[in-house]
């Protein structure tokens, strides 16, 4: 996948997540089937009840044309 591609879905991320700007996503290519999906996976540490860390994470799929197909987030 190439930068410019990374670049445009990180900005969307950062769009819908702004607490995530400037995190690099992790990426890695789907494995099976004949699909050119890639996954972005962006990590963040943040201060949670009692002053507890709690991993956030974003994960993004996105298709050979740098279309974003699937957000999840966990809480």
């Amino acid at each position: 996948m190439k930068a410019k591609m990374i670049d445009k879905v990180s900005s969307e991320v950062y769009r819908k997540h702004p607490d995530f700007e400037g995190v690099k996503p992790k990426i890695t290519p789907r494995e099976g089937g004949a699909s050119n999906d890639t996954l972005l996976v962006y990590r963040k540490k943040v201060s949670g009840p009692g002053g507890k860390t709690i991993n956030r994470i974003i994960r993004a799929v996105v298709d050979g044309d740098g279309k974003i197909k699937k957000i999840s987030t966990s809480k």
